[in-house]
């Protein structure tokens, strides 16, 4: 007994270190129904499992089912409606149908105009197809400029890589430049430096100027009265050279030389007679002539309102315009000579006038 419980521990024991005898040691304890048994509860558990989800689907077809078939009622009363509203829309076709037999005549004429316009169309299609072969060739022209245009891009190609080639050169050149800058700046900060030195010089030229400003306001005095000695003086001379030019003329002084302001002032006037005649000498002195006066002159004595303040002051009749002056540019003889004014230089009389009537 003892050896078979031994045996039986030792079967045991294989059983468990070796998993497949276990089956084999069921097929040979247990009868064929205990060895199907798992497997026929699993299946039925299987089939129960499936049930209840057939179950459960059919609840919820059944449960959508009266939803539609709500649905559905509600769908045949809406249809039932739109098919009295499709009756009246029949009627209203029917009357529309009508009109349309008309319109279509209408139609069938407008398609007999259409087919006339569809002969120009063609007649239309059949000149754009000549265009259409014109555009091929022009379009096989532009092929042939585009193969030139791809050759001058070859060629700018080349050219941009030249360009290329100077743009190094002038970065070259550029640093160069960049160097003669900095020399440059040094250079001015040397020209900063004489610019102040240049300031303080000028500051000290300015206070001369100064000084030189108020010695010349002292001399332009004195220069003014110079100018009126010299005017005084060319007067005075010119005065005496018209008396002892008429005097040997035969002319005798009727009315002394006098100054006369009129529009400025003429500065001698003097009245000479001989015989039956007089004449009025009207004479400006300047210190120095230029063909610009001598024009003034002449206009001033034609205007006129000089006429008129002469007139006022007695200065009526034939009348002799001179020009006197000490320095006389060289063709104010010229001037003086197509202008019809006298002139009187150092030596005496140079030009002779033509008389003026004075109103």
């Amino acid at each position: 007994m003892a050896s078979s419980v031994e045996e039986f521990r030792r079967l045991l024991k294989l059983v468990e270190q070796h998993p497949e005898l276990r089956e084999e040691l069921r097929r040979h304890v247990l009868t064929e129904e205990l060895l199907q048994l798992p497997a026929a509860v699993h299946e039925q558990g299987t089939r129960l499992t499936r049930l209840e989800m057939a179950v459960a689907e059919l609840v919820q077809a059944i449960r959508e089912l009266t939803t539609t078939v709500q649905r559905h009622d509600a769908r045949l009363e809406q249809v039932e409606r739109e098919l009295a509203e499709l009756r009246n829309a029949v009627q209203e076709l029917v009357a529309t149908s009508k009109q349309h037999e008309s319109r279509l005549a209408r139609l069938e004429e407008l398609s007999a105009e259409h087919n006339q316009r569809l002969a120009r169309l063609e007649e239309i299609a059949a000149r754009l197809e000549a265009l259409l072969a014109e555009q091929n060739q022009r379009l096989t022209r532009l092929e042939e400029i585009a193969a030139r245009q791809e050759a001058l891009l070859a060629e700018h190609n080349q050219r941009l890589t030249r360009l290329e080639e100077l743009s190094a050169q002038h970065a070259e050149r550029l640093a160069r430049l960049e160097e003669i800058a900095a020399r440059q700046e040094e250079r001015t900060a040397q020209l900063e430096r004489s610019t102040q030195e240049l300031r303080a010089a000028v500051a000290q030229l300015t206070e001369a100027v100064a000084q030189l400003v108020r010695k010349t306001a002292e001399h332009d005095r004195k220069l003014d009265r110079f100018s009126f000695l010299i005017g005084t003086y060319l007067e005075r001379d010119a005065a005496q050279r018209i008396a002892h030019f008429f005097e040997a003329e035969g002319w005798s002084l009727l009315e002394r030389p006098r100054t006369i302001t009129v529009n400025g002032e003429f500065d001698v006037v003097a009245r000479f007679a001989r015989g039956d005649e007089s004449v009025w000498v009207i004479i400006e002195s300047k210190a120095r002539i230029h063909p610009r006066d001598v024009e003034v002159f002449a206009a001033k004595l034609q205007k006129r309102s000089v006429q008129a303040r002469l007139s006022a002051q007695g200065v009526q009749g034939t009348a002799l315009a001179f020009m006197a002056g000490g320095n006389i540019e060289r063709h104010v003889d010229d001037v003086c000579q197509r202008l019809g004014v006298g002139l009187i230089d150092l030596l005496g009389i140079a030009v002779h006038p033509r008389p003026v009537m004075l109103d």
